[in-house]
C-alpha cells in the first residue's frame, strides 16, 4: 500500500500483492502450531516439533481444546488445537498424542471451573462425541470456506476494477 501511495507501483499490483499475500498469510497462521514430529508424549505433557520450534503442552492444565479442519485436494484434514493455562498452543496431528489428550480429558477435574471447555466437533472427532457433529462440522467448514473465498476474490476483483 505505501508503495502505491509513493507512486511506485500501480493500485492494480498492489490488489494482487494483497490477494496473495492474504492467502500465504492465512496459510501460515493455520500451519505454524501443528505438530510435524511428536518429541516426547507422557501423561502430562506433549512435545512436538512445529514450524516455529518446539511446543509443549501441559496436559495437566489444559484451557481449551478445538478442532481445526482444512481442506486440500486429498480431501479434509482435521488437527486438534489444545491450548494450556500458560497460552501455548498446539495442533495435534498424531495418534500418539490425540491418545495422550484423550486420556487427560477423562482424567480432568470434575468441578466447572477448573475443567477445560472442548468443542463438541473436537470431542467427536477424538471418539467422546456423536459421530455425526464431526460430519456436520467438516461440511459446515467448508461451505464457510468456500462462501469466504468467494466474497474474498469478489471484493479483489471490484477493488481492480473488473
Amino acid at each position: 500500500m505505501l508503495l502505491v501511495l509513493a507512486d511506485y507501483l500501480p493500485a492494480e499490483a498492489s490488489v494482487l500483492c494483497a490477494f496473495v499475500g492474504s492467502l500465504v498469510g492465512g496459510f501460515a497462521l493455520l500451519e505454524q502450531c501443528q505438530e510435524t514430529r511428536v518429541i516426547r508424549c507422557s501423561m502430562s505433557h506433549i512435545t512436538a516439533q512445529t514450524w516455529t520450534g518446539q511446543r509443549s503442552v501441559d496436559l495437566t492444565h489444559i484451557r481449551d481444546v478445538r478442532l481445526l479442519t482444512t481442506f486440500s485436494y486429498g480431501g479434509a484434514h482435521h488437527a486438534v488445537l489444545v491450548r494450556d493455562q500458560n497460552g501455548v498452543r498446539l495442533g495435534l496431528t498424531s495418534t500418539r498424542s490425540k491418545r495422550a489428550l484423550v486420556r487427560a480429558l477423562r482424567n480432568a477435574p470434575v468441578d466447572a471451573r477448573s475443567r477445560p471447555r472442548v468443542s463438541s466437533a473436537a470431542r467427536a472427532h477424538l471418539g467422546l462425541g456423536a459421530h455425526r457433529t464431526h460430519m456436520m462440522h467438516t461440511v459446515i467448514s467448508f461451505l464457510a470456506l468456500t462462501t469466504s473465498i468467494s466474497l474474498y476474490n469478489g471484493l479483489v476483483l471490484k477493488l481492480a476494477g473488473f
